[in-house]
């Protein structure tokens, strides 16, 4: 156990704190670790071990951890005077969680292998070299064969990275992401009063990172709480007993959890216990996470009936082939189109101001203490989607699906930002833009330049597979970094130069490693294979041969989930009595495997509340940031043994 005086991590007292956490060394440290952050989520995927940059901020919460424990003992011994601040410490983190936005789980290990895709698997069987690659505009893909195949093969001993073929194509995507970043960014500036001041929403996920640096008046400090360091340590003997099997197979590692499986098999019902989900779920509130357990068993009531009659109840989609999940993912998009919706009507009075505020007509709206200027967020949002629409439409998207799309896209992060920042869920959208177009309107009337389109905006137009993204990183961001009287405005350019540090060594990391052992070879290779794979073959026949019918009856789904939606939330604002929070019906239909975790954290801060009331929930709360941190720390340090060792 690290013990720590409370001035071992930081002073919090007002008259101590800078004006900015933004310092020279703050930038220094944030811009090294989001470097080292990003080198080693690419190890992850190609060595099979490293850190991972997702969306709870697993690899960041092991630098941060490392970095207030190391700071902390080098003060003990003397070697350093005084440590960093809290206010540094925010910054530092919100760097790493930036530099994790872009670089692996969010796009780059997904868009790499899509420029290069349909070149390397062309065939004159297939005709993709002769049909389908001459219509992507030249500058966006790699339409050599020699630096496809190389990419995907490896060159062998000798070989030299052919970095110049990917500079020009990577410098055009870096031009589109850097504005759609900005515009992620803008819109959470825009949002940020509204959700934390006026809503005052939980943001769980930042709570763990915040109680590690920070000491309030008449509390011991985290790192000095045995309670914290209990709960720390029942996570971590659990993760070492799984590290130690594997060099000790004698050893017997430790799994919390079974599944239950029905219906002749064909449906499974996980019983597992995950202590990042159990300790973030005991920091959310009793009726979210009663709605997420009642509406997850409403999912798998609606599973087993359309399983039992038959997925021809739906129709066969014509892309996602979960016919039986389809139905749910329907009313998922449904239900955050209304949650975005109601949120923009409920926010239409601050909304009204900042636009106000951005073209002159209000000096008396202070945005002062905002990221950038509500001018500059306003018009960044408009420009940002503008540009959006015309990199789409040039990329042969229809002039009349552009605005649906992008519409659809902005509500997707939106919803789901939402979504973490009120009960720390990290999510996959139940479908993305491409999924809903393509199985209502079908191939046939979006046409193969559309096909073409959508192919090449699969790899970041939506969250997907947990990854963290611009829009949430910069939630979390602001949540933790913004406090009164404080300059937020040089965290802008902290947050920018951690984006683009922690693209650029993402992206040279992975080619490295791609023309090295080549993405065949990589340990994890199921993103840059499997998923492309998918997406090659299903875009290359649509491309082609765009005769696929949609099904509008599939909308109908979609409403549904709205309407419901819409109830659930009216009821919640007119009812003061109602027990069910809305927004556990959109995480449901993504039927979450962590609902076991939810259960107990449920059933565990039920009691707690019930027999010792807010006070006993402050004392046991400790115990659940160290659940939290124990896997994130074991997690991380079985991974980077892997990497040093080799041995999984």
């Amino acid at each position: 156990m690290i013990k720590t005086e409370p001035q071992a991590v930081a002073e919090t007292q007002a008259d101590e704190v800078p004006a900015s956490g933004v310092t020279p060394r703050a930038v220094l440290i944030g811009a090294l670790l989001s470097v080292l952050l990003a080198v080693l989520a690419v190890c992850e995927h190609a060595l099979g071990g490293g850190l991972a940059a997702d969306g709870v901020g697993t690899g960041a919460l092991f630098l941060l951890f490392t970095l207030v424990c190391g700071v902390a003992l080098l003060k003990r011994f003397g070697v350093v005077r005084t440590g960093l601040r809290p206010a540094e410490l925010m910054v530092i983190f919100s760097m790493l969680l930036m530099a994790s936005a872009l670089p692996i789980s969010g796009v780059l290990i997904y868009l790499l292998p899509h420029m290069a895709g349909f070149v390397q698997y062309a065939t004159p069987e297939n005709e993709w070299g002769s049909r389908v690659v001459p219509v992507f505009p030249d500058g966006l893909t790699i339409k050599d064969p020699a630096v496809a195949k190389g990419f995907f093969e490896g060159l062998g001993p000798g070989g030299e990275v052919p970095y110049g073929a990917w500079v020009g194509p990577l410098c055009a995507w870096a031009v589109l992401l850097g504005a759609f970043c900005f515009t992620m960014v803008s819109l959470m500036v825009i949002f940020r009063k509204r959700w934390m001041e006026e809503e005052r929403l939980s943001f769980p996920l930042t709570q763990l990172p915040a109680s590690l640096v920070e000491c309030p008046a008449g509390e011991r400090p985290l790192l000095s709480n045995g309670i914290f360091w209990f709960g720390f340590g029942v996570a971590a003997v659990v993760g070492l007993s799984v590290i130690v099997s594997s060099f000790l197979p004698f050893v017997p590692p430790i799994y919390l959890g079974f599944s239950i499986s029905f219906y002749r098999n064909a449906i499974s019902a996980p019983f597992s216990t995950n202590f990042l989900a159990l300790g973030i779920s005991y920091l959310v509130s009793m009726d979210i996470l009663i709605s997420i357990l009642l509406f997850t068993l409403i999912s798998y009531v609606q599973i087993y009936m359309v399983t039992v009659m038959g997925s021809a109840i739906l129709g066969s989609p014509p892309y996602v082939p979960y016919a039986h999940y389809t139905h749910l993912h329907q009313e998922g998009v449904g239900a955050l189109i209304a949650l975005v919706g109601f949120g923009l009507y409920e926010s239409r009075h601050h909304l009204k101001n900042v636009f106000r505020k951005a073209f002159g007509m209000a000096p008396e709206v202070d945005d002062g203490d905002e990221l950038i200027s509500y001018r500059a967020a306003v018009i960044g949002v408009m420009a940002g989607v503008g540009f959006v629409c015309l990199w789409l439409a040039m990329t042969g998207i229809s002039w009349w699906v552009v605005p649906i799309f992008v519409g659809m896209m902005l509500v997707t992060f939106l919803g789901l930002t939402r979504i973490l920042a009120e009960a720390g869920v990290v999510m996959n959208t139940p479908l993305s833009p491409m999924q809903v177009l393509l199985n209502s309107a079908g191939t046939r009337m979006l046409g193969g330049a559309t096909m073409a389109g959508f192919f090449l905006a699969q790899p970041w137009s939506f969250p997907a597979h947990w990854g963290s993204n611009a829009m949430a990183s910069a939630s979390a961001a602001l949540k933790l970094t913004h406090r009164t009287g404080l300059r937020s405005r040089p965290l802008f350019w902290a947050l920018a130069l951690a984006l683009v540090l922690g693209g650029v060594a993402g992206a040279v990391t992975l080619l490295h490693y791609a023309y090295t052992l080549g993405t065949y070879g990589f340990a994890n290779s199921y993103y840059v294979i499997k998923v492309v794979n998918y997406h090659l073959n299903y875009y290359g026949g649509a491309i082609k041969d765009p005769s696929a019918v949609g099904q509008p009856i599939r909308l109908l789904w979609s409403g549904i989930g709205a309407a419901a939606m819409g109830l659930l939330i009216l009821a919640r604002q007119r009812f003061f009595w109602w027990p069910i929070h809305p927004i556990g019906y959109p995480i449901a239909a993504v039927v979450p495997s962590w609902w076991f975790s939810a259960f107990l954290a449920w059933l565990f801060k039920r009691n707690v509340l019930k027999y010792g009331g807010p006070s006993l929930y402050g004392r046991t709360r400790p115990f659940f940031l160290g659940l939290i941190m124990g896997q994130a720390v074991i997690t991380s340090a079985g991974s980077l043994i892997t990497l040093l060792t080799g041995q999984a």
